[in-house]
């Protein structure tokens, strides 16, 4: 009547990737081989019934055997502990290592790389070679997420160069993967995922994680900025709207925010959804007018802003005045 215990099999299997829910999403299959796949089917009626027509899943060769990479700050490659370590909000350079691995003939390589930082990248530097010297790119893109770097020759097995990219930006979360993946631009082939491992003798990180200490104290929002202290919604152009700018941190998904406006009384005038916003600077706006869209009589007025999560709400109140 008793169960034995459970062992986990670390020669023959590995986990499985962190649930992909959105269509058209790359899969981080790594080195795995398997796919598991929950279909849920919803009815708005009782007798109502869904069927699955068909369920695609496209595949390509990979572009080489194994692309690994390695994070570290620009100017602590080599930190005590191993680890890659941050001001939470503050822009801080980093390097990111790349080296390719090529065995079959049907592996033809790659020419870009795109690395997902969380927050808008500033490009710094491109370096190739054993030397590891500055090479211009082809092409550099910036996102508000992530970066994009064409590189000025192919890498294959005959032309196997070591890379280095390095860019700036600031991480808002204690823990961030900067995750990447190469691709082909000439070629329709899907991009490979590059697998974070030891590149370079000289960087001891292992790893594309960042780990952020808390800066500004424990509060969620910080940095609150009005465009101006006083709304005059009256159609001449000049401060109609206000913009309420912030930061977000330590939030581990993005979560829904709203602005509400009350009276000096209590009274809730407006409230405005903001959608789903995620760590890093975000912004809100409200025209200064209340829910029915109705003139507000002039006077002073609280803006909450407001984080919604399952656990708590985070919550920031800050008076504006309303004139004509």
């Amino acid at each position: 009547g008793l169960r034995a215990s459970v062992l986990y099999d670390q020669d023959n299997w590995t986990f499985w990737s962190f649930p992909i829910t959105q269509s058209g999403q790359p899969a981080p299959l790594e080195r795995g081989s398997h796919l598991q796949v929950r279909v849920n089917l919803l009815s708005d009626a009782f007798f109502d019934f869904v069927s699955l027509d068909s369920l695609w899943i496209e595949t390509s060769p990979p572009l080489a055997q194994q692309v690994v990479g390695e994070l570290a700050r620009f100017d602590d490659p080599a930190p005590a502990r191993g680890l890659t370590e941050v001001r939470l909000g503050e822009r801080t350079d980093f390097t990111y290592d790349l080296r390719a691995e090529f065995t079959g003939a049907g592996q033809q390589g790659f020419d870009a790389i795109k690395v997902r930082t969380s927050s808008r990248p500033q490009f710094k530097q491109l370096l190739m070679g054993t030397a590891l010297q500055a090479v211009e790119p082809l092409a550099v893109t910036e996102g508000e997420d992530e970066l994009i770097v064409q590189l000025p020759e192919r890498i294959t097995r005959g032309s196997n160069e070591p890379i280095r990219l390095v860019f700036g930006t600031e991480v808002y979360v204690f823990a961030n993967t900067f995750t990447g993946e190469v691709f082909d631009t000439e070629s329709s082939d899907l991009p490979q995922l590059i697998e974070e491992g030891d590149v370079r003798d000289e960087v001891n990180s292992a790893s594309l994680q960042v780990y952020g200490l808390a800066a500004g104290g424990d509060r969620t929002i910080q940095d609150l900025r009005f465009s101006s202290g006083v709304v005059t919604p009256n159609g001449d152009g000049a401060n109609d709207e206000l913009r309420v700018e912030y930061q977000l941190f330590k939030l581990p998904q993005p979560l829904p925010v709203e602005l509400v406006v009350y009276s000096l009384d209590g009274r809730e005038i407006a409230r405005i959804d903001q959608g789903v916003q995620g760590a890093g600077p975000q912004i809100a706006r409200w025209d200064g007018k209340a829910a029915d869209g109705q003139a507000l009589p002039p006077g002073l007025y609280l803006l909450d802003l407001s984080i919604r999560s399952e656990l708590k709400d985070f919550r920031h109140l800050r008076a504006v005045g309303v004139a004509y």
